[in-house]
């Protein structure tokens, strides 16, 4: 049997009773898992898209167990936030389907999340998850000098190799930041329709612009 943290990205009904769901983790990729009874009372509110479990499966894969790791509010949550955890759900499962365990999708998931339901600016997180997605599904965008030069339109020079320096030398500009997430956007939807994969509604649709 395993054992291990997972997001859930997706949920199906299956058969009568149970449920289909799609996972992803570190140390084993995209995997889906029949819940057996998962549609009963006692189990449906375990397994619900855009949670982070610890899931317990065996090598039928089916779902054994499952304890909550992180959830989010979302009986508080704008539809702009709404919108990002099924957009996120989205990204990983139809980019991510292999093991790695240098990822840091679960953990910079967790951060969006944990920035969400406290109310707080999540733009940052964002972009960060986004480009870990793209980091881990081998479409890492080219973040040179002169790249992040022309994202930027001259008006902030950024000499930084890591995405995490890049993302957070932002923070309190709300306009370079927002130039980053139209750069991004741009990279996701090319990458989205050389797969032939649909995005089912606008990126833009995540963050509130005022």
């Amino acid at each position: 049997m395993k054992n291990i943290p997972a997001i859930i990205t997706e949920v199906e009904n299956f058969k009568e009773n149970h449920l289909l769901i799609s996972i992803y983790s570190n140390y084993y990729g995209k995997k889906k898992l029949v819940v057996f009874g998962g549609k009963s009372k006692k189990k449906n509110s375990s397994y619900i898209k855009g949670i982070l479990n610890e899931i317990e499966f065996n090598e039928d894969n089916n779902c054994l167990n499952s304890s909550l790791i992180q959830s989010y509010n979302w009986f508080t949550y704008d539809k702009y936030r709404l919108k990002t955890i099924d957009y996120v759900c989205f990204l990983i499962s139809k980019l991510l389907f292999l093991q790695d365990h240098t990822s840091r999708v679960i953990e910079y998931y967790s951060s969006l999340v944990s920035k969400m339901n406290n109310g707080q600016s999540y733009l940052s997180e964002l972009m960060l998850l986004e480009l870990e997605i793209l980091k881990s599904s081998g479409y890492q965008p080219d973040l040179t000098e002169s790249v992040l030069s022309k994202i930027f339109k001259n008006q902030k020079k950024i000499n930084l190799v890591r995405n995490e320096e890049i993302i957070f030398s932002l923070d309190n500009n709300v306009e370079l930041q927002f130039l980053f997430f139209d750069f991004l956007g741009k990279v996701i939807s090319r990458v989205l329709i050389n797969l032939h994969i649909h995005l089912p509604f606008p990126r833009n649709d995540t963050v509130k612009r005022d």
